[in-house]
């Protein structure tokens, strides 16, 4: 990996350092049909809905024409051209980052996309979310595979615990040098310091945090209710 030295500004305005770049071949298409071009990847640490996005210059390297209306995508191949379809999630989503004007219609559609089942007999509050496509054989055998995994997934802050740090691991992306941030505490309403403490008792019996005395930093917690995908977009839309 080569490393880069130019900043990652997101929508929001957030800086991010890559931690370096990397070009790869990637192919586009079928088995039958497609076309490859190297492009040059920017890894991040940062979530992503995404496992990879390509920029405007390489779309134009493969020649390809692009609609977020029709969510599709168009480019030529040797004997013709490869269309290919997205789902009605990737247009919502540069629709709700262009302008707040989307139809109620499509916001429904996307919330059609996603069947909530519950798999563990023991936490039916939490659910996994299972495309609407699948027919209900393959439903059954997803959901079947699923059940006899169960321990491979995280129900509770317990089950979170000694992971190792190569696998994961939270850091600060600081510069050397930086002073540390000391933010200026703020109250909380009774209602929401009650669910903050519930929350951090959870934590700290499951070893994930521990109580610091005398610390450097100090970040003021930000509650967020959970919401799902078709309330978010509802919101999004009054404002």
């Amino acid at each position: 990996m080569i490393p880069a030295t130019t900043p990652l500004v997101g929508f929001s305005g957030k800086i991010i350092w890559p931690l370096g770049q990397r070009s790869l071949l990637v192919k586009i298409g079928d088995e039958e049909h497609s076309t490859s071009a190297w492009m040059n990847f920017m890894v991040v640490r940062s979530p992503s809905p995404y496992n990879g996005i390509i920029g405007r210059p390489r779309v134009r390297r493969i020649q390809a024409v692009q609609s977020t209306t029709h969510g599709m995508l168009k480019f030529p191949v040797a004997g013709g051209t490869v269309t290919l379809r997205s789902s009605m999630i990737i247009p919502l989503e540069c629709t709700m980052v262009s302008g707040p004007g989307v139809p109620q219609p499509l916001i429904n559609q996307v919330a059609e996309e996603k069947i909530q089942v519950a798999i563990h007999p023991e936490y039916p509050e939490q659910t996994v979310a299972i495309g609407s496509t699948l027919t209900e054989k393959g439903r059954r055998e997803l959901c079947s595979l699923l059940k006899r995994n169960l321990d491979i997934f995280a129900w509770k802050p317990a089950d979170m615990t000694g992971v190792p740090r190569h696998i994961a691991e939270h850091m600060l992306n600081i510069h050397e040098g930086c002073l540390p941030v000391r933010q200026k505490k703020r109250g909380q309403a009774p209602e929401r310091n009650k669910a903050i403490y519930k929350e951090v008792e959870k934590l700290v019996d499951a070893d994930i945090m521990k109580e610091v005395h005398y610390h450097s930093w100090l970040s003021n917690p930000v509650m967020v209710k959970k919401i799902t995908v078709a309330e978010e977009c509802a919101w999004i839309l009054k404002t």
